[in-house]
């Protein structure tokens, strides 16, 4: 079998997706952004790559942050205008009655699939967030901006006390939409770029390798060398299966020494290794 070669080559946004490329040589690549989920990653030397969100990945976020919440308000207003135009008096009458379970109804949807969702949708569940957070976002802006307005109108009318209350009041808003803003920040920090989820990484060489917003979710690493690789924030282990690691090269330093990891215990020890910086 011929290995391919990908050593030292920017591939960011490259798409590998269910792949088979055993044995494959990636060492000293820039692969942020790629996409190696569901490959066949066996033997695959990645040593000294770079993996992470790239900057189309981050570009794609802001630009779903600025401009998502207007369509998520103009989907809103159809969803009421076209069953009233259809239905008239008859809607409104459904909706006062369903105004009461919605919150419940919403609430257990939380409880019960949020988890479920993110694990097995990230992209679209991160791409959602962002998109409900920025809605909320503009919603607060304009929510600011009009209080401040009304209170200094207030103030022109001589209603100073009303007008006082009112400018608390936006002060308040504003530090929520500072807050909101930040949250915004937070969720694009945290994507994902590269992606190995539900990858067979079995024997990989990963050795110096900088991970960073990787998704391992579901991957196989079983027998894979992390010698000196560093995990910096968001990202994620969840589910990963593995019987034991290697700590340095050439297959030496085995880890666990004996037997295999038990369930849960991999993604605790990996996470050890995660950096702040």
């Amino acid at each position: 079998m011929i290995h391919q070669s990908y050593a030292s080559q920017i591939l960011q946004n490259r798409s590998f997706k269910g792949l088979d490329l055993t044995g494959a040589d990636f060492s000293g690549s820039d692969l942020r952004g790629c996409d190696f989920t569901g490959a066949t990653l066996v033997g695959v030397n990645f040593a000294g790559v770079r993996t992470g969100q790239s900057r189309r990945q981050v570009n794609t976020l802001i630009a779903i942050a600025i401009v998502a919440p207007v369509g998520m308000i103009g989907l809103s207003l159809l969803a009421v205008k076209i069953p009233v135009a259809l239905f008239g008096d008859r809607f409104y009458q459904s909706l006062n009655f369903l105004s009461g379970g919605l919150p419940l109804l919403a609430l257990l949807f939380e409880i019960l699939f949020r988890d479920s969702i993110t694990l097995h949708f990230p992209k679209t569940t991160n791409w959602m967030g962002v998109a409900g957070v920025s809605t909320l976002f503009q919603v607060m802006v304009a929510l600011t901006i009009a209080l401040v307005f009304v209170s200094l109108s207030n103030f022109g009318d001589g209603s100073d006390v009303q007008g006082l209350f009112l400018l608390v009041l936006a002060g308040i808003c504003a530090m929520v939409t500072c807050r909101i803003f930040q949250w915004i920040r937070q969720s694009i920090q945290s994507s994902c770029g590269t992606s190995f989820r539900k990858a067979n990484l079995t024997d990989a060489n990963l050795s110096h390798a900088v991970v960073q917003n990787t998704d391992f979710c579901f991957a196989v690493l079983t027998g894979a060398c992390i010698f000196e690789w560093r995990i910096q924030h968001s990202t994620e282990f969840a589910n990963v299966y593995c019987e034991y690691l290697y700590l340095e090269p050439g297959q030496q330093n085995r880890y666990p020494a004996e037997g295999k990891f038990r369930q849960g215990e991999v993604e605790a020890y990996l996470m050890k290794f995660t950096s702040n910086r």
